[in-house]
């Protein structure tokens, strides 16, 4: 009951997280490399504070799609020895993949989450860009528990049925 309970949200959220990173920062992203590059090659206008901006929608891509590529089968590993693996051998490595891959991502959420914290409290923007740091801090958090629980509901990172399939172009 809880495992399910924690599968379907963290399914809804993983795919939330995907949505705001492929549909949201990416085009975004697109956007202002293209301003950026427009403003400084043919106008000798750069944008000062673009570096920053464009650190931060990488940053919310990257990690807005990690649950969903652990869900597809999109994730990086050896190949090479993973399918000459026997399946008992397979399952072992893709459960022993997800328990470091919790550990890893429990771990930088709570140090995510205390950084953001010490980031609020001294006011910690970016060097051209003067917005507040720590929001971004609490989402790489917040997809770091989303990640983790996506870990713990699909440890063999086995493509999932439910929800909607992906647009196989993104």
């Amino acid at each position: 009951m809880i495992m399910t309970a924690l599968d379907r949200w963290s399914q809804r959220a993983s795919r939330w997280l995907y949505n705001i990173g492929v549909y949201g920062a990416l085009p975004a992203l697109l956007a202002l490399v293209t301003l950026e590059v427009v403003l400084r090659y043919l106008f000798n206008a750069p944008l000062q504070w673009s570096r920053d901006a464009n650190g931060l929608l990488l940053l919310i891509t990257l990690f807005s799609a990690l649950p969903h590529a652990w869900d597809r089968g999109f994730h990086i590993r050896m190949e090479i020895i993973h399918t000459r693996m026997s399946p008992q051998w397979r399952s072992v490595a893709d459960v022993l993949s997800a328990l470091a891959g919790f550990v890893f991502f429990s771990l930088l959420s709570a140090q995510a989450f205390l950084f953001a914290r010490y980031m609020y409290v001294t006011t910690e923007t970016g060097e051209d860009l003067n917005v507040q740091l720590w929001p971004f801090m609490v989402f790489v958090a917040a997809c770091g528990i989303v990640f983790s629980a996506r870990l713990v509901a699909n440890p063999r990172a086995a493509p999932t049925n439910g929800g909607e399939a992906s647009n196989p172009w993104i």
